[in-house]
């Protein structure tokens, strides 16, 4: 340590005769210091010590920092803004948004994804794979526990999934473990054995797992009305403290606290709280306010009214296609292939996709979602009104009346001709932003000379009357996949009849055995390549028209850190390792 004697000026020689007599004095001696030297010493010495005990502390502690990192602390808390009250926190059920959230944060599942869109062990300690893709074994971690101290084993998942195939218990989720058969193995072993490969049934075991401890004495038909739905027992990393019902019977809001034997690192926050609102605006009333801390999905016209310092916005990409469905069984114009193209490069996709009201969205017209990127630029039919124009001519549709509209001396069964309108009318479900976005594909083909005629539905009416039974000549509509891509469901020729997904009636044998053969493949980078040749496809066949897929807008305060999020699959996933979520920290050595 280096101190300058410059700084004392003529008292240097005094500070010097100090030293030199400090190792003569006694630590009584050192008592009787402030007696036996003079106010100037007295100034210098108390100089030197001060001198000594910062530059001491400042070495201390700039070689504390070198030696360690800050890391996570318990501590904290969080609330949030939902819309709408939860009505069933079961992983049985959990059909709606605000249920998914409140089921994800108490349940825990044999695999989960993380906020990159990977799969990893969660309940499970590991698991495997037979080589011939049809047998998934999965051993149990030994360290969980519901949240009312049993241990989780087998029997609790044997009996989830039992009872989601049980038509009984009416769970959304039974088609999608029909066909698998279950079976313990040993108390924390347990085996799925599917009819043949299915490389995405890895999505299936990232199902929430309910205690059957509990369930089991309840009859299935009863199960959707049990007081359970609302004061769940899980073994997720919070779990139900306390809720708060308002004088209609309606819920105000739930507190969760951290689950303090959670077999994972963590939850470091104390308490997550979820406060019911019924409209963005009343939401965004309480974030003002500070009533909440954050709120998701925020509108995207929204998005700037919120000061970038004081909460973090995150865009996250969900894979959600929208687009146009032709149903050439139902219209014979729209057979023709240029027909399909015009509309195809007559909408300007990136003006809908910023337009939109409810949510953020990515312009596409890729017929697979897009992954772990923000915006997305279409590279096939890229808006070009002219050559819509250019390609309705060559079909030989013209406007012969002058009214704005095109049409067309067609040829009839009776071998009259009769002057046909390029007419359609598009149906789609009365969801606000369906609405607005079936309003700007209506004015955009305007501009080339195709009427569109819009009729909105309630989605179970659409359902039921439009889309199962295929009775629509054009439908804007929306395709929700999964982490694991499997547009089997959607294109196969086999799913062209109700029950089935494939709106459109695509029928081709090439896609079909490409499809068959994607879902066999494990390895990720040849199914990839299997699905863009199948994309190649359908974008040369036009059975649709994608315009874009959803953004997630999520608000969270800049405080909280911890946040791994690229991609979400459902609004839920935005919690996806929410164990590590943190608001203090500590420091540890490296």
């Amino acid at each position: 340590m280096i101190f300058s004697f410059s700084i004392f000026g003529n008292n240097k020689s005094q500070l010097l005769r100090m030293l030199r007599n400090w190792k003569l004095l006694s630590p009584r001696k050192i008592l009787f210091l402030p007696h036996i030297l003079s106010p100037n010493e007295q100034r210098l010495l108390i100089f030197l010590l001060v001198s000594i005990i910062i530059s001491g502390g400042t070495f201390l502690t700039r070689t504390y920092i070198r030696l360690t990192i800050p890391a996570p602390a318990h501590g904290g808390d969080y609330t949030e803004g939902l819309l709408r009250e939860p009505r069933l926190i079961n992983p049985l059920y959990a059909g709606s948004d605000t249920d998914g959230d409140l089921t994800r944060l108490i349940f825990s599942s044999l695999l989960s994804y993380t906020g990159s869109g990977i799969p990893e062990p969660d309940i499970a300690q590991s698991y495997e794979i037979s080589p011939d893709g049809k047998i998934y074994t999965l051993t149990l971690k030994n360290n969980v526990f519901w949240h009312d101290g049993k241990r989780l084993t087998a029997d609790d998942v044997i009996f989830t999934v039992s009872a989601i195939q049980n038509p009984l218990y009416k769970s959304p989720f039974r088609p999608n473990w029909q066909g698998v058969e279950t079976e313990k193995v040993e108390e924390n072993m347990v085996k799925f054995t599917l009819k043949s490969a299915y490389a995405p049934f890895i999505e299936n075991l990232s199902i929430r797992i309910i205690p059957k401890h509990l369930w089991e004495q309840i009859p299935p038909e009863r199960a959707g009305l049990h007081e359970l739905n609302l004061s769940p027992v899980g073994s997720g990393p919070f779990q139900v403290a306390q809720m708060k019902q308002n004088k209609d019977g309606t819920i105000a809001w739930y507190r969760l606290e951290k689950n303090t034997n959670f077999y994972k690192e963590g939850p470091y926050l104390d308490t997550i709280t979820f406060s019911f609102y019924k409209t963005e605006e009343e939401i965004i009333v309480a974030l003002r306010r500070g009533d909440i801390d954050g709120f998701g999905p925020l509108t995207a016209q929204k998005e700037g009214e919120f000061a970038r310092d004081r909460v973090s916005i995150l865009k996250l990409p969900m894979p959600r296609l929208f687009g146009i469905f032709f149903n050439q069984r139902k219209s014979e114009i729209l057979s023709d292939k240029n027909i399909r193209e015009a509309m195809a490069v007559s909408i300007p996709k990136n003006d809908i996709a910023s337009a939109i009201a409810t949510s953020g969205a990515i312009p596409s017209d890729s017929v697979l979602p897009p992954k772990n990127q923000i915006r997305q630029i279409p590279e096939h039919y890229v808006y070009s009104p002219e050559e819509g124009i250019a390609l309705l001519e060559e079909a030989g549709w013209r406007d012969e009346d002058g009214n704005g509209y095109r049409e067309k001396k067609i040829k009839q069964k009776s071998k009259k001709e009769e002057i046909i309108p390029l007419r359609f009318t598009l149906m789609t479900s009365d969801f606000p932003e369906l609405i607005k976005t079936a309003g700007l594909i209506q004015e955009s083909l305007k501009k080339v000379g195709i009427e569109i005629r819009i009729e909105t539905y309630p989605f179970a009416e659409l359902e039921t009357k439009i889309i199962r039974p295929r009775n629509f000549e054009l439908l804007f509509f929306g395709q929700v996949y999964g982490y694991e891509l499997d547009p089997f469901g959607f294109w196969h020729s086999s799913q062209v009849k109700d029950p089935g997904l494939n709106i459109s009636s695509y029928a081709s044998k090439t896609a079909d055995k490409i499809l068959e053969d994607a879902r066999k493949i494990f390895d990720h980078g040849a199914r990839k390549q299997k699905y863009q040749e199948f994309e190649n496809m359908i974008l040369r066949d036009i059975p649709a028209v994608f315009l874009y897929s959803q953004l997630y807008i999520y608000i969270l305060p800049e405080d909280i850190r911890g946040v791994a999020l690229n991609t979400i699959s459902l609004p839920s996933d935005r919690f996806s390792e929410v164990n590590l979520w943190y608001k203090k920290t500590k420091r540890v050595f490296k």
